[in-house]
């Protein structure tokens, strides 16, 4: 059996959710409407049932694995900001807190927290347990979004509004050679599609986008900035628009349209940036 549980505070939730569901494998999270209570949620589905036979049957949406779900094993655990203890604090959580853990690396559990974001707790602090969480693809879409959005400073010109266009096509799929968003896209047809919407022309690809432009140093890079790597070959294969804060958005084909973090490899491979 299948049970939904609403994606806002996803610890306390799950936690109001998790004695009921003993019997249950499956938990699905998706974005919903909160401060709805037990007695309005019942009105509302008696309601439903009246007018039930005079709507259209719903296309069933299709989830997605995205994590599994943790019991905390010690009395006070601190859920950071990144891989370090010595790093800002989302918040503290005590014993048996389920937690969304969606990522495990080198000792620490990535959790996802209310906002999208992603924070980081030690492992030997938590307990997998045998429940995997599911989301609405349309769903985890507006979770990278609401994530991406909190990291994106606020300056006040066109190039907000640039990067927020870039993250309305949050969960676009990667295709080599696609130029549509509805059907799939690469990496410099998704970044001249952006562009052009603010009536900057670019080349098609990557490599001729990269001759386009000012050429900015690493070190005074600015929200709207693209950026031009060499990811797996010796000249440039991939590009993505900076966002802020060290962060870029690009349409990777491992993600598709996602914001990734230049900490990662993908500082490493950068080899120009340019203005437009």
């Amino acid at each position: 059996m299948v049970r939904a549980i609403k994606f806002w505070i996803i610890t306390a939730l799950i936690m109001a959710a998790f004695g009921s569901l003993a019997y249950a494998t499956t938990l699905t999270i998706s974005l919903d409407e909160p401060g709805l209570d037990l007695q309005s949620k019942a009105a509302a589905s008696a309601k439903n049932a009246k007018v039930a036979s005079e709507k259209k049957p719903e296309v069933k949406q299709v989830t997605v694995k995205v994590g599994r779900v943790g019991l905390v094993q010690v009395t006070c655990a601190i859920i950071y900001k990144s891989k370090s203890t010595k790093a800002g604090r989302y918040s503290k959580v005590g014993t048996d807190t389920p937690l969304a853990i969606v990522q495990d690396e080198n000792g620490w559990y990535g959790v996802m927290m209310a906002n999208g974001a992603t924070g980081w707790i030690l492992s030997k602090n938590v307990k997998l347990t045998g429940y995997e969480l599911m989301a609405k693809k349309s769903d985890i879409a507006k979770i990278r979004e609401n994530a991406a959005a909190a990291q994106l400073p606020k300056t006040g010109n066109w190039t907000d509004d640039l990067i927020r266009t870039a993250m309305q096509y949050s969960g676009v799929n990667y295709i080599y050679g696609g130029t549509d968003p509805n059907t799939g896209m690469d990496c410099s047809a998704f970044v001249r599609m952006i562009f052009s919407q603010y009536s900057i022309p670019l080349p098609r690809t990557a490599r001729e986008q990269a001759e386009v432009g000012n050429t900015v140093p690493f070190d005074q890079l600015q929200p709207g900035d693209r950026l031009y790597f060499c990811c797996t070959n010796s000249y440039i294969d991939h590009c993505g628009i900076y966002a802020g804060n060290g962060y870029f958005v690009h349409c990777s084909s491992s993600k598709g349209v996602a914001v990734d973090s230049l900490t990662t490899s993908y500082g490493r491979n950068l080899i120009v940036a340019k203005r437009s």
